[in-house]
């Protein structure tokens, strides 16, 4: 693994832990993704409840270079921003998805044209900026319609 230089454009991934629910709390996977060094007050660009290892997975079937380090995963490399708007997507969906189908969501962001995926990247966006969940998961379920998912 290669350390990442201060000059390179890179994004950072951050895995922990979120409770969830009023009554019955339970602790579920998150994924936060940042534009740059997450600050502790700073709210991340998008979050999505989705595992390490599918978060890994993806990154790694879109052809990303990145370095584990444990919490974080530093994405690098040429093109950046493209595969970060196709694991958002990807992340987005997967999240209100049974894990049979990652697979079939994988085909079908992989044959997205480039228009497509910024239109759903920028849905799912704005949704998390208006900061609800549900926002999030109406336009996953939009995009699950569409794409017969």
């Amino acid at each position: 693994m290669v350390d990442v230089t201060m000059n390179e454009i890179h994004r950072i991934v951050a895995l922990s832990k979120k409770k969830i629910g009023k009554v019955h709390k339970r602790y579920v996977d998150i994924v936060r993704i940042y534009l740059g060094s997450p600050i502790k007050e700073e709210k991340p660009f998008f979050e999505a409840r989705i595992d390490k290892e599918t978060v890994k997975m993806t990154i790694e079937h879109f052809k990303a270079k990145y370095d584990d380090k444990g919490d974080f995963l530093i994405l690098y490399g040429d093109n950046i921003d493209e595969k970060i708007r196709r694991i958002i997507v990807y992340s987005g969906v997967r999240q209100t998805m049974n894990s049979l189908l990652g697979k079939a969501l994988l085909e079908v962001i992989d044959s997205m044209g480039e228009l497509e995926i910024l239109f759903w990247y920028s849905r799912f966006i704005n949704a998390y900026d208006r900061g609800n969940y549900w926002d999030v998961y109406r336009v996953a379920k939009s995009f699950r319609t569409l794409y017969r998912l």
